[in-house]
């Protein structure tokens, strides 16, 4: 990480962390996670007053400055094209969202073209083995050609449909259009009309355009959690402030973020203009006018790590900080305090800091913690201190203890009790399908998996998801809840099969299990759709 005189490398999305040497009285330790590329860590050595004025900032002769306006008006293509949304389709399939073959019919009937040229390729291969005759070759190759025509026959309808789309999107009047849901734990969310061609690609183009032109990175939570767990494991005594921030997205004042948007000159006015009509729809769906952003919708995430990267800087820079991390809302900040620092006044700094940005830290019990200090500010004894962050809680005893947090720990809870309650009640209308389902739930909860088709094909599961416990005390009262609910199974071969799964195992050996069928994974974890 860079010394305190200079910025650091990248800002990214999600998640602020810094980490800086802890003074000479403290334990050094190698930082990870803090390089110049863009990674974790990291943000733009270019320095610059994003406040200054309009006037003056046209006026500077900062290199860098009017580098970077070059590079991100010239070099990216910011246009609601048919070959920029050609590349968000293809980004898209990547991950496993074929969403051309839902909006268009005739792309939809040349790819079932297409894949039987494919079939008729494979098949031919695997009736002729061994090398080919002159013949056998001929009739190959006709069918390469046949597979090639047809595959750029697609292309080409799928780029004259995207074309009309984008005809669409360049209208003067066009607005992304959304509306509200129900969410998770009593919040709205917004969700996009998926149905319309339009306004999906549209919105993923401006997601592509803020994310590019300010270098705005997804994080990795469990790199978070490794740092964290990292610096408290040794015995210096740190000082830690944990802590979240009140409605966060919807506490978010519009007139900054276009402010800032505007001012920068970096995204073009189309954009600019698409974006501004969100942020109005939201105020009138939410009655919040001027202020919030529409939670579920992927620009949110972006345009609120741009509001937040002054606050992250400023928290960064403050004395005695070591390391400090947001992930999106959740914030915790470490101090190494020199002899004579006074860690009385932290939290209520930080606190000032939100003020100033018009947020406001959570009061809520258990949501903003502070270890212990002595008469003098100074860090006291942390045995039976505890506190929870991203989904962990970390507890001092001797020494540091991670196991899941309670919302965690109840979230599997609820799960286990409602899954057995979905097989009564349908275990009479449908045996099989009950008897099926249960045994494929539990088998999910107590084991791993690999998303496939998304961009990482990423694992997840009772080990993955819980990578950094140390003490298994929660798993083993998930195992002694299932063998409670296992009890009332009338079936003695579905109890026998549930009996072998356990979360403790699952975690330990890192079970895995394939749940690759169509719409199978989609039908497990539809049980719990919308949990708190």
């Amino acid at each position: 990480m860079s010394s305190r005189g200079q910025r650091p490398d990248a800002d990214v999305v999600r998640h602020r962390q810094t980490s800086r040497r802890p003074p000479s009285h403290a334990p050094s330790r190698r930082r990870r996670g803090t390089g110049t590329n863009g990674s974790v860590g990291g943000r733009a050595t270019v320095q610059k007053n994003e406040n200054m004025p309009l006037a003056t900032r046209q006026a500077s002769s900062n290199r860098h400055r009017n580098a970077k306006i070059e590079i991100g008006q010239l070099l990216l293509d910011q246009t609601f094209s048919a070959r920029n949304f050609r590349k968000i389709s293809d980004s898209e399939k990547r991950k496993g969202r074929v969403r051309d073959l839902d909006y268009f019919g005739s792309v939809r009937e040349k790819t079932e073209e297409l894949k039987s040229c494919i079939r008729a390729t494979k098949e031919f291969r695997r009736t002729h083995p061994g090398k080919y005759s002159d013949d056998e070759q001929a009739q190959f190759n006709l069918l390469k050609e046949k597979r090639e025509e047809v595959r750029r026959e697609r292309d080409d309808v799928l780029l004259e449909e995207l074309e009309d789309v984008s005809r669409n999107v360049n209208k003067r009047s066009f607005e992304i259009e959304f509306s509200q849901a129900p969410g998770p734990g009593g919040k709205s969310v917004y969700v996009i009309d998926i149905e319309k061609p339009a306004p999906y690609y549209a919105m993923k183009k401006l997601e592509a355009n803020i994310s590019s032109l300010y270098k705005l990175k997804p994080a990795n939570r469990d790199e978070v959690m490794d740092q964290v767990i990292d610096i408290l494991s040794d015995r210096f005594p740190y000082h830690v402030i944990r802590t979240d921030i009140t409605s966060f997205f919807e506490s978010i004042p519009h007139k900054n973020i276009l402010l800032k948007l505007r001012g920068d000159q970096l995204l073009s006015q189309k954009s600019l203009r698409i974006l501004s009509s969100i942020l109005h729809r939201y105020s009138s769906l939410a009655g919040t006018p001027g202020e919030g952003l529409p939670r579920g919708l992927g620009i949110s995430s972006y345009l609120s790590e741009l509001y937040m990267r002054e606050f992250d800087r400023t928290i960064e820079s403050l004395p005695d900080v070591v390391y400090s991390a947001r992930y999106v809302d959740d914030i915790i900040v470490i101090f190494a305090p020199l002899p004579g620092s006074d860690m009385r006044n932290k939290k209520g700094l930080i606190e000032k800091l939100l003020r100033d940005i018009g947020l406001l830290m959570n009061q809520a019990p258990g949501k903003t913690k502070e270890s212990p200090t002595d008469h003098n500010g100074q860090p006291d004894s942390k045995n039976g201190w505890s506190f929870e962050y991203l989904g962990y809680n970390l507890s001092f005893s001797g020494g540091l203890s991670v196991q899941m947090s309670r919302k965690r720990l109840e979230r599997y809870k609820n799960r286990i009790r409602g899954t057995f309650q979905r097989y009564r009640d349908h275990s009479s209308k449908n045996p099989k399908r009950a008897y099926r389902l249960l045994l494929k739930r539990v088998r999910y909860l107590t084991s791993n998996t690999q998303l496939t088709h998304n961009k990482q094909n990423a694992y997840v599961g009772i080990y993955f998801s819980n990578r950094h416990l140390s003490d298994f005390r929660d798993l083993n009262a998930l195992d002694g809840l299932l063998s409670g609910q296992v009890r009332g199974v009338a079936s003695l071969s579905l109890r026998g099969k549930i009996s072998a799964c356990s979360f403790v195992k699952g975690h330990q050996e890192r079970i895995f299990r394939r749940f690759q069928k169509p719409g199978e994974f989609e039908e497990i974890v539809r049980a719990w759709k919308y949990e708190n």
